[in-house]
């Protein structure tokens, strides 16, 4: 008999604690700013978000998270295929920039409170690189690389209700360590407006930035680069 309730108790709460999976497809609307260098051409981007709409070719953006009890799991992939045109002082200077950026990420949270999560985790970053340099007289200078790194990251989120349907959570994570990038941190600031228990909606603000070099001279690579803006989604849960 105490066999049995035991059984029944430890089968509650498996069925207490099952997972809990949402997908969120979001539109980003970043600026980028920094430092691109191949070789011997390195060349400055500065674009708003309208000119990186001007600028996109492809682009997309999702979010996959999984939960039990403390425990979570969080997926995230960003593509961004841009092709743009810088200018320098008076338009003597032109630079031809054309940047394909995967970005992959990973983590596992674990819960301390019920509204303080801790993180850990790797961030993928797969780059592809071509810049042409344009001076006064015609001449050009041209460099194409790729390159691809693993960040481990570390980071917090808190998360707090606001009203019924409302909620609101901060998340920051640092990492590179001169594993992958020398440097790398991220912060997202999002409100949730529950719609359904099965739809959400989000609005949020994603700041990242990577500070990256390889190699020397001729073989010389440097990605040192900040994206922030807006980002908006809907959240699907399962």
């Amino acid at each position: 008999m105490v066999a049995s309730l035991a059984l029944l108790a430890v089968a509650s709460q498996a069925n207490a604690a099952e997972w809990q999976h949402e997908i969120a497809p979001y539109l980003w609307g970043s600026a980028m700013d920094g430092t691109v260098g191949i070789g011997d051409v390195t060349a400055a981007a500065d674009l708003s978000f309208s000119d990186i709409l001007d600028d996109l070719e492809f682009g997309f953006m999702g979010t996959y998270r999984a939960t039990r009890d403390r425990y979570s799991i969080t997926f995230d992939a960003l593509y961004m295929g841009l092709g743009m045109t810088e200018r320098g002082p008076n338009g003597l200077l032109k630079a031809d920039i054309d940047v394909d950026q995967v970005g992959l990420a990973a983590d596992f949270g674990y819960a301390l409170t019920e509204r303080f999560t801790i993180l850990a985790g790797l961030r993928y970053t797969d780059l592809d690189a071509q810049i042409k340099a344009t001076g006064p007289l015609g001449n050009e200078l041209s460099a194409e690389e790729q390159q691809s790194w693993v960040d481990p990251v570390i980071g917090a989120k808190v998360s707090w209700p606001l009203a019924e349907r409302w909620s609101a959570a901060l998340r920051g994570d640092i990492g590179g360590f001169g594993v992958g990038s020398e440097f790398a941190v991220q912060g997202i600031a999002t409100l949730r407006w529950q719609v359904s228990p099965r739809t959400g909606v989000l609005l949020a603000y994603r700041y990242l930035e990577m500070d990256y070099e390889d190699g020397s001279g001729d073989d010389f690579f440097k990605y040192d680069m900040a994206i922030s803006g807006p980002a908006m989604g809907v959240v699907f849960t399962f």
